[in-house]
C-alpha cells in the first residue's frame, strides 16, 4: 500500500475502494467490478462513483476486459 493514497484528499469511499482493491491483489485475487462488489459494504452506485474518483485521479483503471488495476503512486494526479 502506498501511503500517498492519504494525502491525495480522496473522498472516504475512494479511499476505501484503494485499500480494499490494494489489499484483494495483495491476495491474488483478481481485480473486477463483481470481485470487489462482494467485499464493499455499500450499494454498487456508490463503489461506482468511488472507482470513478481513483481513474481521474490516475490511481486506478481498467482494462478492455473489464478487468481493474491500481497504478503506482508515481502516476496518481
Amino acid at each position: 500500500m502506498d501511503q500517498a493514497i492519504f494525502r491525495l484528499g480522496l473522498s472516504v469511499p475512494a479511499t476505501s475502494l484503494y485499500l480494499l482493491m490494494d489489499s484483494l491483489s495483495d491476495s491474488g485475487a483478481p481485480l473486477t467490478r463483481e470481485t470487489v462488489l462482494r467485499f464493499w459494504n455499500t450499494d454498487a452506485s456508490d463503489l461506482d462513483l468511488a472507482f470513478t474518483e481513483l481513474v481521474a485521479r490516475r490511481v486506478a483503471g481498467s482494462e478492455s476486459n473489464g478487468a481493474w488495476f491500481l497504478r503506482p503512486g508515481a502516476e496518481w494526479a
